[in-house]
């Protein structure tokens, strides 16, 4: 890491999500994008009231010497514009001041934005040199990007003093772990012909949650079968299945691995590749020992859900609440009859829904998003917002956590993270 001062003040959208996709629904209708749907009622329920609005709450200007407030009260968001890593300052959901923390031909291209438990430090995975490197910066001041080697998939240590992260030369990728202080990269397991979802660090840090399969079960587009598995840090590559989990068939690795903010329970969305049209998705929340896995559905898309018809569940995008009691996820459901005159096209959504731990739905809202992130008060929501599946050009924006009202628009993007 290079410096700490005060300061002076992620590519394309993940080709690989349209590839896995490949439904490609029509984008949502004009009024869609905005209209907001909320709930009358502050608790979980199914039902909700349609409202509209199409004014966002005033953003204020952006600020040129913005001075940083504790984190305690201070609100800041990382995200990807135009392959750059951007923090901007969005406390009390107003625009502050805004840096950029990589470099054109050498850090940039950024696929992939992690903030430490510390809120301190932001990592990240670059293509810039065509080979994936996880870089990672001090977030709260000026800072130049640390290289910690070719990787992807970076998960933080408990502590924000290490990154375990998918590493090695494909097809023998393996989980690798380093400390971000005088980096030193060691391997903690040693398979051949291997793959890997994202690492999670137990909420203790004592061992990593993780899951794999070897590439002979595993299918041309990743369906295969897996279990939550822990993992010492030891380097011995002991692992074994945790307590309570259960073997998942016929699904593609878990990506999206995460525990709650609480670090109760454990997610991870996963999807299963039926042919061009089809890979429907799935959202499953568990204790933090994989027990009681359970599979989260909007009930307000559930209806439109039928195998039978071949209208199928898109589920690509979530994240945690933060009081780990509900996802914030994004849902479609789309038809893949081919001989249906809406042949790749949606039937109930685009939309993202908070999706209760106890099956309710406390709000919906119309669109098609992917990078959810809550804040740590509970009161925004960050997406980046899309026309369609086919849109290469987001918007990053704030959204009420309470009624759905657009708050804030920062511009372009992906991948928004708000620091926890």
């Amino acid at each position: 890491m290079k410096t700490r001062a005060l300061p002076n003040f992620l590519s394309l959208f993940i080709l690989m999500l349209v590839a896995a996709c490949a439904q490609i629904p029509s984008p949502p209708g004009p009024d869609a994008t905005a209209t907001q749907v909320v709930v009358t009622a502050t608790n979980f329920v199914p039902t909700a009231t349609v409202i509209s609005s199409t004014e966002p709450a005033p953003t204020g200007e952006p600020s040129a010497t913005a001075t940083i407030p504790p984190i305690s009260e201070s609100q800041f968001i990382a995200y990807v514009q135009d392959g750059q890593l951007l923090v901007t300052d969005v406390t009390n959901g107003v625009k502050g001041g805004t840096g950029q923390y990589t470099v054109a031909g050498e850090s940039d291209q950024v696929s992939d934005v992690v903030w430490s438990p510390s809120a301190e430090f932001v990592a990240f995975v670059s293509g810039a040199k065509g080979e994936s490197h996880i870089f990672y910066i001090f977030a709260l001041g000026q800072s130049s990007p640390t290289d910690l080697g070719s990787g992807s998939s970076p998960a933080w240590s408990p502590d924000s003093q290490s990154i375990a992260y998918v590493g090695g030369t494909y097809p023998d990728n393996n989980i690798w772990i380093t400390t971000i202080d005088n980096p030193a990269p060691r391997q903690l397991t040693f398979d051949t012909n291997y793959a890997w979802g994202r690492p999670a660090f137990a909420p203790g840090g004592g061992f990593l949650i993780v899951a794999g399969a070897d590439r002979y079960n595993m299918g041309a587009q990743g369906n295969t079968n897996f279990t939550l598995e822990s993992l010492v840090l030891d380097g011995s590559g002991t692992r074994m299945p945790l307590p309570g989990a259960t073997p998942y068939e016929g699904g593609r690795l878990p990506y999206d691995l995460r525990f709650s903010p609480d670090g109760s329970k454990l997610a991870f969305s996963t999807s299963f590749h039926l042919s061009a049209c089809a890979s429907p998705g799935a959202y499953y929340v568990s204790n933090a020992d994989g027990s009681n896995r359970q599979e989260l559905v909007s009930p307000s898309l559930k209806p439109a859900i039928d195998a039978n018809t071949e209208h199928y569940h898109l589920g690509l995008s979530y994240g945690w609440n933060s009081t780990s009691n509900a996802l914030i996820a994004a849902g479609d459901v789309v038809d893949c009859n081919m001989n249906s005159p809406t042949t790749g096209q949606s039937v109930a959504g685009p939309q993202m829904s908070v999706l209760g731990l106890d099956g309710s739905e406390s709000l919906i809202i119309p669109g098609t998003f992917y990078g959810i992130s809550m804040d740590r008060t509970g009161t925004m929501i960050a997406a980046a917002h899309y026309k369609g599946f086919q849109d290469l050009n987001p918007m990053v924006e704030l959204y009420s956590a309470q009624t759905g009202q657009l708050l804030l628009t920062l511009g372009p993007g992906r991948l928004p993270e708000f620091q926890p």
